[in-house]
């Protein structure tokens, strides 16, 4: 059976591919992500589009460390100082679109 729910969520481990000399660093964080209608995800091949929907699907972020290595707490400014960040926003961008759209294996 198929549960309808009024909202969705789902945490998923978000690769990000750190820019680094010579190459990259794999980094990882997890995000909440919220389901949304598929009307509020038109606009992804545009910079804003990308923003716009991320700052609605995004619910919250862990594993987030300062330089220090303290742990940095989720908030509003923090999601979108990130998003800001392009190989931080392709990421949670490709994590969020692959988990809503995955078909299962042999389908």
């Amino acid at each position: 059976m198929f549960k309808v729910t009024e909202e969705r969520t789902f945490t998923r481990s978000v690769p990000v591919m750190v820019p680094t000399d010579g190459g990259h660093t794999k980094e990882t964080f997890k995000a909440t992500y919220r389901v949304v209608d598929i009307e509020e995800l038109d606009d992804t091949h545009t910079l804003e589009g990308q923003q716009r929907v991320l700052r609605r699907v995004v619910v919250s972020m862990d594993e987030l460390v300062d330089d220090a290595g303290a742990e940095m707490p989720y908030s509003d400014e923090l999601r979108d100082k990130l998003i800001r960040v392009p190989f931080v926003r392709s990421a949670l961008l490709q994590t969020y679109m692959q988990a809503v759209t995955r078909a299962r294996a042999g389908n």
